[in-house]
């Protein structure tokens, strides 16, 4: 299913109805930043809001999920099992985004934790010269692979590269500092 035409059409038939796309949330209970989202083509309605999409819009589910208005009534055999097939997949896809928003909250609790009891056991000076580098390290490798991931989907990634690369020059940074303080006489002595 192609995201693009998907919300070209929801904005086609939104417009029809001169609604605006807080008017279009508000009929379906979602936020007004959600059906801009959609209309972008940067993601889909949840599988729960398709059948509401299609009555608030007028058009039926097959339309939606075909992103195009059907001029007949009978409905051939071969497009219903493909519509069938359209909501499945979609489906999975927004049972994988959940699993991995998930697997990010979790991973961002537990990093920040450990980083919350490295700070309480260790100098302020050493965890920032010790553990900070390993962080943006780890930070940047995975802004930039994500980044990889997003160009690949053709979809916007200069930001997260962009990102990802100060990440990792954070690393740099704090060694290029050492380097100078120990080339000038390290720690002055107290």
């Amino acid at each position: 299913m192609d995201s693009r035409r998907f919300g070209e059409f929801i904005a086609t038939m939104r417009k029809e109805r001169g609604w605006t796309q807080a008017e279009l949330a508000a009929k379906l209970s979602v936020t007004d930043k959600a059906v801009s989202r959609w209309e972008r083509g940067l993601g889909f309605p949840d599988i729960n809001t398709v059948k509401p999409l299609a009555d608030a819009l007028g058009v039926s589910v097959l339309e939606i999920m075909q992103s195009e208005r059907e001029p007949r009534e009978e409905l051939p055999a071969g497009e219903a099992e493909e519509a069938v097939n359209r909501v499945i997949c979609l489906a999975a896809y927004q049972r994988q985004i959940e699993r991995r928003n998930g697997i990010i909250c979790v991973v961002s609790v537990i990093s920040a934790v450990l980083l919350i009891f490295l700070l309480d056991l260790m100098p302020w000076e050493a965890f920032l010269f010790v553990c900070m580098p390993f962080v943006f390290l780890a930070i940047g490798i995975v802004l930039i692979a994500y980044s990889i991931h997003r160009r690949r989907g053709k979809r916007g990634y200069n930001v997260t590269l962009i990102l990802g690369i100060l990440a990792l020059l954070c690393p740099v940074a704090i060694c290029l500092m050492l380097f100078l303080a120990f080339a000038l006489g390290g720690p002055a002595a107290s």
